[in-house]
């Protein structure tokens, strides 16, 4: 026993002794620096792919030519007393292109009408929000800041990295979802003036004006970002919470549940948009939430 324990000491005072060796070697501050590095370039690396997806983006549309004027990194107010970031939009007399851009690799599982979308990486499942709808919210606002209820040549676009691959079952209607090497044939597609030169002119002024803001006030615009990114959220943990109490209760009284806006507790009513048919609130234009024409069966499934 005692031959094993000290086999076991020396053992470890061995350990202990390679450790201070290590130490105070001229290897060892290289080796903690690298290790520092290398925690950081974890930690920030969605933020340096997301930079570097919007400059792929950026150097594309830069090709685009005179005809076409591009913003970058908009924030416009949402409606709601906040502000929503759209990441590029393009403007010409053929078209307004509001672009959302996904810097994501691996594969990518969708449906225009779900409300998430689900990110494969091998076995790893991550889920996002249906960037269709995101998008829309961007247009939406975009048609509200510059004055009109709607406009028929404002395209969405969706573009993903070149290192994602989709698995749709089925096509788009209201948005061209792509990969970036796409975007630029995806725009030059409309070739047809239907906007006049006066209104892109008014559109160029009044997001050139939004910029000059954002440039002198970067700090405020940020923060008032993200305090509407919590209230969008908090919002949906309100409706999931109004959802639980639904299965809870009498098939009637669900029913009667889900036709109540989950945000202003205003009544939904079936429109119709550009898009399609889609539930808008009556207190519109104070309150801009929309559900998917799908409530009608869940309200069955209740």
């Amino acid at each position: 026993m005692n031959a094993e324990n000290s086999m076991i000491s020396g053992f470890y005072e061995g350990i202990l002794i390679t450790l201070k060796m290590f130490m105070t070697s001229t290897a060892f501050p290289v080796v903690v620096l690298f290790v520092i590095l290398w925690i950081i370039l974890q930690w920030k690396m969605p933020v340096i792919k997301g930079n570097y997806g919007e400059w792929v983006v950026k150097t594309k549309l830069r090709k685009l030519g005179d005809a076409y004027t591009v913003f970058h990194d908009v924030y416009i107010p949402n409606g709601e007393r906040g502000l929503t970031q759209v990441d590029h939009i393009v403007t010409s007399v053929y078209g307004v292109f509001v672009i959302e851009t996904k810097h994501y690799s691996g594969w990518i599982f969708g449906n225009e009408f779900k409300p998430y979308w689900t990110q494969v990486i091998y076995k790893r499942k991550t889920k996002m929000y249906n960037p269709i709808r995101q998008n829309y919210g961007h247009v939406q606002a975009l048609l509200t800041y510059i004055g009109r209820e709607e406009m028929q040549d404002v395209c969405s676009i969706i573009a993903f990295s070149s290192n994602s691959t989709f698995k749709f079952n089925k096509g788009f209607t209201s948005a061209h979802v792509i990969q970036f090497p796409d975007l630029l044939t995806t725009i030059s597609q409309y070739k047809e003036q239907h906007i006049s030169e006066d209104t892109v002119k008014g559109i160029n002024e009044k997001l050139a004006e939004l910029l000059a803001l954002y440039k002198n006030d970067r700090k405020l615009f940020k923060a008032e970002h993200m305090q509407s990114i919590r209230k969008a959220k908090d919002a949906k943990q309100t409706a999931r919470s109004h959802t639980s109490r639904a299965k809870k209760m009498s098939k009637t009284d669900a029913s009667l549940l889900y036709t109540a806006c989950p945000k202003c507790n205003g009544q939904l009513t079936l429109k119709t948009g550009r898009y399609g048919k889609f539930y808008g609130c009556s207190n519109y234009p104070d309150c801009r939430n929309t559900e998917s024409v799908n409530l009608d069966q869940h309200r069955r499934s209740v």
